[in-house]
C-alpha cells in the first residue's frame, strides 16, 4: 500500500476501504466465541507490558539532589553501553556546572526554559552534543524539566 508523507493512507485507499467495509455483512460472534475473545483480552490486560520492557511511572523513581535546586531522577542506566536516561528538574536559579562529555547527549527540554551558555532552550526544543564536546552552564530563570540521554556514569565537570 502507498504511503502519504504523513504515514497514512492515501486518500483513494481510504475511501475504497471505507466502501469496502461497508459492503462486508456484519457478523456478530457466538457468545462462547466473544467470551473466550474477552477473556484473552483481559489477561493480555492484567499480565502487563512484556517482561523485556521497563516502566517508570510518574510517581515512581527517586528524585536524588544535586544542589538545593536542582534533582535528577534516573530512568535507566545501560552500564554497558556507558549511558543513562535521566529527568533533570531545576528551580528558579538553578544550574549545573560545565562538563565534558565522554560520550554524545541528548538534551530535551520537557517544560520551562533554560540556557546553555547564550543557547535559550525552550519546551519542546532539543540539542545534542557529540563525545568530546563540552557544555557551558545549564541555568535557569524560570525553572526547567528536562529528559537527558548521556553517559553514565555522569559527566565530569571543569
Amino acid at each position: 500500500m502507498k504511503r502519504n508523507s504523513t504515514g497514512g493512507s492515501a486518500p483513494i485507499e481510504t475511501a475504497l476501504f471505507a466502501r469496502l467495509a461497508a459492503a462486508l455483512p456484519s457478523h456478530e460472534l457466538p457468545g462462547e466465541q466473544r467470551e473466550r475473545m474477552r477473556r484473552r483480552v483481559m489477561q493480555s490486560i492484567a499480565s502487563g507490558p512484556s517482561s523485556d520492557t521497563t516502566t517508570v511511572r510518574a510517581d515512581g523513581g527517586e528524585w536524588i539532589a544535586l544542589s538545593p535546586l536542582v534533582k535528577v531522577k534516573v530512568l535507566r542506566v545501560d552500564a554497558l553501553a556507558g549511558n543513562q536516561t535521566v529527568l533533570v528538574r531545576a528551580e528558579p536559579g538553578g544550574s549545573l556546572p560545565r562538563h565534558q562529555h565522554r560520550h554524545d547527549e541528548e538534551f530535551i527540554v520537557l517544560e520551562g526554559e533554560c540556557r546553555i551558555g547564550n543557547l535559550q532552550l525552550h519546551a519542546g526544543d532539543a540539542t545534542f552534543a557529540p563525545a568530546g564536546s563540552w557544555h557551558d552552564e545549564i541555568t535557569t530563570d524560570t525553572g526547567v524539566l528536562v529528559l537527558c540521554r548521556g553517559e553514565y556514569p555522569a559527566p565530569s565537570y571543569a
